[in-house]
This record gives C-alpha cells, structure tokens and sequence, in this order.
C-alpha cells in the first residue's frame, strides 16, 4: 500500500461515473471501487484501445451506473483506502447499513469480481 493514502474517511457521494468509479466525494476526493470491473463506455480508453477482458457497452455501462447511483448517491459511505489508480483512491467501502459496496455492485450485477485485484486487495468473500 502506497505511503501518501489517507486514513480511512467517508465519502458523501455526489456524483458517479461509472460503477466502478470514479465516485465523486464532497470533499473533492475521487474513489475507485476496489476488486470490481463495471462495464465501460464505448469511448473509454480501454474500449478504444480494444484492452482484452473489457465489456464495452454504453447500455450496460448506463445500467450499471444506475445501480451504483441508486446504492451510493446522496450517501456516506465509509471508505479504507487500498491503493491509488491515476488520481483516484482505490478504496474498499461500505454502505450505511455496513454492507459492502464492492459485494452489493456484484450481487445486484452492476460490476464483477476482478480476481487479479481481488486477491491484492485481499477483498474476502461476499455473503
């Protein structure tokens, strides 16, 4: 874990790109969603780029972000950082009623596990 993260600190979400981040914090703080891969815009980088293994489809990049907005918008989430990813925080957050946000995207099928980034984040196991 890099030296300059943060301790852990919560997030009031007011905006969501994606599923899997950026999650927009009140306090100007950008958290990437640790262990999970949404869904991408045709026109993000990896789309562009034709990076193997991403989903690139705006319907189910406009979905999943939906899901992630109705979970996180509006709301504190408590979030530990992980790692940093561009100028984001990788974070493993949980909602307020103590779920967790990476284990609720999977379930409610807005994200998957991303197992190379499961394993070093050491995420555990979703109930």
């Amino acid at each position: 874990m890099p030296a300059d993260l943060p301790p852990p600190f919560v997030c009031q979400v007011v905006k969501v790109h994606d599923a899997d981040g950026p999650l927009w914090c009140e306090n100007g703080l950008k958290v990437r969603v640790a262990g999970v891969q949404a869904p991408d815009w045709q026109n993000a980088a990896p789309c562009r780029q034709r990076k193997p293994g991403y989903v690139c489809d705006d319907a189910k990049a406009r979905a999943s972000k939906r899901i992630a907005e109705r979970l996180v918008l509006g709301r504190g989430i408590n979030c530990r950082p992980a790692d940093r990813s561009w100028k984001r925080i990788v974070a493993r957050c949980t909602l307020p009623d103590g779920r967790s946000l990476t284990c609720a995207l999977i379930a409610a099928g807005a994200a998957t596990r991303w197992d190379s980034y499961w394993r070093r984040y050491k995420m555990g196991e979703c109930r």
